[in-house]
Order: C-alpha cells, then structure tokens, then sequence
C-alpha cells in the first residue's frame, strides 16, 4: 500500500461510505455516521435481503442506494471506503472486490474464518493501494490501550504472565443467531475468541509458540420439554431465557427486533429460537493456554453464563502487577517489593460501545484512511488472530497441545 500525505491545512471532505451486510453490527456504524456527519456520508447499502437495508436506511434518516450484491454497488457508486459487517464466513467476496477496484475496507472482526480465506484477502490487500483495516475495536478502548501503555513502558518490569477473562451474559444469544455455527462463525474461539487472542498477542508482544484449549457446551443442550421457539414455549413464563421478539421494551432492542422480523419474512432464521433447542456446534465456555516466545504464558477464559458482563486483564511482571476490569472502567497497579498502588479511573472514556472503543475504532479508520497511516490493526495482525484461534480449535477437538 503506498502512503499519502494530507496538508495541516487541508479540508477534509466526509468519506463517501458504503456498508454491506445488515446485521447488528452495521448498526453502530449507522449510528456513528449519522451522529457524526463531517467524518463520513453513507451513500449505499447491501444485503441479500434488501429490505433490511431499507429499513435501516429509514430508521437512521440516510439517503443511500440500496443493492443486492457488493460488486453493483461498488461498480454504480464508487465509495471511498467500504464497511463489511456481514456474518464472520462471507468477509472475503466483499473484501476482495472493494481492494480490487482500490477502495478502502474496513473489515469487522474477525479477519475470515479460515486460513485460506485471510491468505485471499491478504493477496489482494498487497495489490491494491488501498487500506484494508481490521476492525479489532478493543485496541482501542482506553482500558486496555492503557494497560498496554504500562507494559510497553516497562511499568511492572518484564510481563511473565497474562490473564484475560471475558464473561459475558450477552453471549448467550449466540446460541439463537448464526455465530453458535462453525459454518458461519467459524466456532467461538474464532467469532468471539478473535478479539481477546488478539489482544494477547498485542500484549505479549511476541510470537505465539503453543496453544491448549478446552471447552464445553456446559449447559445450553436439547431441552424436551421446550419448543423450537420462545413464542411458541408452554415454558416463556418459567424460562429466565425466554425473549420475547414481539414486545422489546428498550430502543435499540425495537431496533433489532425490526431487523430479525424482516430476516424471518424473508426465509432467514427466527430471531427467537430457543437457546437450548437450536441447532448448534459450539460450547459455551471454554479456556485457552497460549505460551509466547519472550517466555510469556498467557491464559484466556471465555464463558456465557456468567451473572454480568465484563473482560478482566491481569498481567504479573518482575516489578509489579496490573489489573483492569471494563465493566468498572478502572485499573489497580500494584509495585511488587513496595506494596504502593496507582489507581486509573478510565470512566470518563467509556461512553461509546465496547468500553468506549467503538467511536475510537471509527474515528482512527477515518483518519487511516485520510493520512495513509499504517493501521494499528491490518491483515497480519488479523491473520495471526485466526492462527491462534484455529490452534485452539484444534487443540480442544484432540486433546493435544498444538504448536506453532
């Protein structure tokens, strides 16, 4: 990719925008552009079901065209920047069209499913002198930028261990959406797992050498006695699980409810299936053992059906400990041989999704895309991501320690 300069001076004009793929995801996007007018205008929306585009298109107030396959709408409108927000398996077709005719990408995570997939992207990201930035959002929330700060400063002297925990009572509606499929999501250490090894390896700062990783599909199996569906269960007034598509109190959730009633119309999937019986071939918990090659072991814990939703960070170096939690905005540093604490409050930071990452995201791809910078998180980073969480697959499938 070659390098352009902007003046000091110089006017930016909004970014030209295109987004395919109507899921949830698109919606912060949405979001974002229509609060934030001057860094970017969504000119065009695609989705096989193009009623879905239309009406986010309508609730979002954006004046955009609206098609039915990538390659039309790149070809009639001829955005600056594309944002692929579809399901995790069908990232490549978009990328590759968009790079092709030099248009800048912004990919949500994760890269691709497989490692022929993110080799696809890679070659036609080298071709073109276009950006390809990963959408690894949670680089950029101030919890763990400052976490990786303190140990790229040398502030606990040299990292031996690192913990990263994400809990997420969220996560539970996976097993109702096309992530709890390995066909579209790749499992969860991919769809989920993506975002937290790649902080790892950030955090490390080193190669991975070894992953061992074991999970289970604890506690979402076949129920007998409940229906396929919420709306149709004799157990919706019992089920603490039950989700009722039809009457969603909060906005966003009539938002989201609007888009899974129009997917149904159209052939897609119930959004109300039950957590227990659909179809699924993935677990909901899991841990993952990885080990760098700067002789840092780093652990990983991912379970959803926890009681809150938080990540936890705590990395133990020669001179010191950290330990952050997102779900309280705040990071304790504690010196090894003095016993003395540093405390970081990093609420204030926070008010955009993901602890305050996904307004950041936005706005660094905006300025890549306007200074040619390197971006903090492009093909190689998210490359490495699915290397790892691929390992982890494997390793939990056999049993075996997978190495590098």
């Amino acid at each position: 990719m070659s390098e352009f300069n902007v003046p000091a001076n110089t006017v930016r004009k909004p970014l030209r925008l295109a987004i395919v793929g109507m899921g949830g995801r698109s919606t912060s996007f949405m979001g974002y552009f229509a609060k934030n007018p001057s860094d970017g205008r969504v000119v065009a929306l695609c989705d096989q079901i193009p009623e879905k585009a239309r009406y986010l298109a309508d609730y979002y107030g954006v004046k955009a065209d609206i098609f039915e396959n990538t390659r039309e709408m790149i070809e009639r409108t001829s955005p600056d920047a594309l944002f692929i927000t579809t399901s995790d398996h069908a990232h490549v077709q978009p990328a590759e069209a968009a790079l092709a005719a030099n248009i800048h990408v912004f990919c949500e995570k994760p890269m691709a499913t497989t490692i022929e997939d993110c080799d696809r992207i890679i070659n036609a990201a080298q071709k073109s002198s276009a950006i390809f930035y990963l959408g690894f959002n949670l680089r950029h929330g101030p919890i763990h930028e400052t976490v990786h700060e303190l140990i790229s400063n040398g502030r606990i002297g040299k990292t031996t261990t690192i913990e990263a925990n994400e809990w997420y009572y969220g996560g539970k509606t996976y097993f109702r959406r096309w992530n709890r499929l390995i066909r579209f999501g790749g499992g969860l250490w991919i769809t989920k797992a993506c975002h937290d090894f790649d902080l790892l390896n950030w955090m490390a700062g080193a190669d991975p050498q070894t992953v061992y990783a074991t999970a289970s599909l604890s506690h979402y199996r076949p129920r007998a006695d409940a229906a396929q569906q919420c709306r149709h269960c004799k157990l919706q007034f019992s089920c603490p699980d039950y989700y009722d598509i039809l009457n969603l109190p909060k906005p966003h959730d009539d938002l989201m409810r609007g888009l899974r009633l129009i997917a149904e119309e159209h052939g897609e999937e119930p959004g109300d299936l039950c957590l227990f019986n659909a179809e699924k071939d993935t677990f909901d918990n899991g841990i993952a053992v990885v080990t760098y090659a700067n002789d840092i072991r780093a652990t990983y814990t991912v379970n959803v059906l926890t009681a809150r939703s938080t990540r936890q960070m705590r990395v133990v170096g020669t001179e010191g400990m950290i330990e952050a939690d997102m779900s309280d905005g705040k990071i304790l540093v504690t010196e090894r041989h003095t016993g003395r604490q540093w405390h970081y409050d990093m609420r204030g930071l926070m008010a955009s999704g993901h602890g305050g990452a996904d307004d950041r995201l936005v706005k660094d791809f905006i300025h890549t895309v306007h200074t040619g910078k390197k971006p903090r998180t492009g093909w190689a980073e998210g490359k490495r991501a699915i290397e790892v969480a691929l390992a982890a697959q494997q390793s939990m499938e056999t049993g075996q320690v997978v190495r590098f």
